[in-house]
């Protein structure tokens, strides 16, 4: 399979004022990003993606493994190496809020600690990122390491719904096989 992977994120913002002799003076401070991953396993490439979309019970999880449990969108089975990008997207229309994290231990052995780690708390597995109704989470790291997926419970990513309603979600991850 070859991959193509385009990344375009914009987020623009007008903010207006009027003011007493100056006129309405406007603020635009707008951040852009724009970037490919072009086929293979290097800096600025990729090979394989996941992709999943569905609906989780309330204070429901779930676990992925990302080396050898996942599945492409052609049902190959794939063991990633490197992560390129992780993008969730909490597409619930209720009150639901997704966390996103690690496994259940500890962050500096088995909760994907190489991109999300613990900040001062003692609880295991509270380490995660808030993804609220409409939110959108999104990792990109497009050099060479990327972000190293490390074999066993080292690699499990995990989102967890928060409330006690249903939440509904887009998830992509992007990596390489080497």
């Amino acid at each position: 399979m070859d991959l193509a992977t385009t990344l375009r994120v914009t987020l623009n913002c007008e903010a207006t004022k009027t003011a007493d002799l100056a006129g309405t003076p406007v603020s635009e401070p707008i951040i852009t990003l724009s970037d490919t991953l072009d086929d293979g396993t290097g800096a600025d490439q990729a090979d394989i993606v996941y992709f999943d979309s569905g609906t989780m019970v309330a204070s429901a999880d779930l676990s992925l493994d990302l080396a050898g449990t996942l599945s492409d969108v052609y049902g190959d089975t794939v063991t990633a190496v490197r992560v390129k990008a992780i993008a969730v997207k909490n597409t619930s229309t209720t009150a639901s809020v997704l966390k996103l994290g690690g496994g259940t231990g500890d962050a500096g052995t088995n909760a994907f600690a190489s991109w999300l780690h613990r900040s001062g708390t003692s609880a295991a597995g509270s380490e995660g990122v808030l993804i609220r109704p409409g939110g959108v989470f999104l990792l990109w790291a497009p050099g060479a390491t990327g972000y190293a997926v490390t074999a066993g419970t080292g690699d499990i990513l995990m989102l967890q719904e928060q409330s006690t309603l249903a939440a509904a979600y887009e998830l992509m991850i992007v990596m390489t096989t080497a």
